[in-house]
């Protein structure tokens, strides 16, 4: 089976953290989100893979030069997602199409491919309920059958959303040539099958995220945490001292080091090489590979690769770009901090976005 993984456009939302990798590369759980969807659709019996990219493409095709199972495919057009299946050219069997923008579990996946299977429609999509459906495709739903679907209506009349993970049959390609429009969607295209009653569903049981702004970035690193880690997993070659404490579950990984006196506290997750010096607390909090924590609080934050924090330092609620650099005695708060960035000693910062490669010392802030 093969699946088609959309990656082309770059999300402004997802400022500052976009403009130093596309979304789908953005760790969640220590690792980026395009690996654990292809994790789990691998599990799930995909074994050939279409992403599909234009921002930061280079980065994409560099990770995956080396993996034959991985197509690396260019999106001119980036008018619809109608184009972004059109690009993967002839898909001559039953796949996957998930955005690579979405956390979502191998449960759910597992659960659409099984009904998709089971009743032979031409398209099987996720289904979810949503506090505000004003904001994503609403479905209308008839003895199992999807019979409508109506993007962003001002006035749903009920919650039941399209998450935009798919199994199609290879008609949907035919079905998209002859819609015509310059924005081609692939929404269009099952809302004919729709009409036609061949769309089926199956509801979100476990998670699904779509990742749109930082806030939704760190929402699924927490989700993703929470229903993934159970009990404390320490990975073989990872170095606890004595006096260092697990309290609740956690996720320890290959050459991670937490020195005598640290305390992990709730879902923690801590990456390959990432050392937690003495005296450090990190609660509820995802610090990923290769970087060095002393702070003295690291709370409900998500930290990219090889960030540094210093003695003193307290971060909470936030997330911290790739190798930043906290210095002792500053505090951040509820804020977005761009990649490379270096927050000098003895700032307090709340609620704020820094670009990339900004330093507090030259004001370089972005609102």
């Amino acid at each position: 089976m093969k699946a088609v993984i959309p990656c082309a456009k770059k999300k402004d939302g997802m400022f500052p953290f976009s403009e130093s990798k596309p979304t789908t590369l953005m760790p969640v759980m220590g690792k980026p989100i395009i690996d654990h969807l292809i994790e789990s659709l691998e599990s799930v019996g995909v074994d050939e893979f279409y992403i599909v990219a234009n921002h930061k493409e280079d980065i994409l095709r560099e990770k995956f030069e080396d993996d034959g199972k991985i197509n690396i495919v260019h999106q001119e057009n980036l008018t619809g997602t109608g184009a972004a299946l059109e690009a993967c050219g002839n898909l001559d069997e039953d796949f996957f199409m998930v955005n690579g923008d979405v956390v979502v579990s191998e449960r759910d996946l597992e659960n659409l491919k099984r009904k998709f299977q089971q009743d032979g429609y031409k398209a099987s999509l996720l289904a979810a309920g949503e506090d505000k459906p004003e904001k994503f495709g609403v479905l209308s739903i008839t003895n199992d059958e999807v019979t409508a679907l109506e993007e962003k209506p001002e006035e749903p009349d009920n919650s039941l959303v399209n998450t935009g993970i798919y199994i199609f049959k290879p008609d949907i390609i035919e079905t998209l040539q002859e819609i015509d429009s310059e924005e081609k969607s692939v929404t269009d295209a099952v809302r004919k099958f729709a009409e036609e009653e061949a769309v089926n569903f199956e509801l979100i049981e476990d998670y699904w995220l779509d990742i749109g702004t930082p806030k939704k970035l760190l929402k699924a690193d927490r989700v993703k945490r929470e229903f993934e880690i159970n009990g404390k997993n320490i990975a073989d070659s990872a170095e606890i001292h004595e006096g260092a404490e697990i309290l609740g579950d956690g996720r320890i990984e290959d050459d991670a080091v937490v020195k005598s006196g640290a305390v992990l506290e709730d879902d923690v997750f801590i990456g390959e090489g990432a050392e937690i010096e003495p005296n450090t607390h990190v609660k509820n909090s995802t610090v990923s590979r290769g970087s060095v924590i002393q702070a003295d609080s690291i709370q409900d934050c998500l930290l990219f690769e090889e960030c540094i924090t210093d003695s003193g330092a307290s971060v909470e609620n936030t997330v911290l770009g790739e190798e930043s650099d906290v210095r002792s005695g500053s505090v951040i708060r509820e804020s977005f901090i761009g990649a490379r960035s270096y927050i000098e000693m003895n700032n307090s910062i709340r609620g704020v976005k820094f670009v990339p490669d900004a330093r507090t010392d030259l004001s370089e802030i972005s609102k």
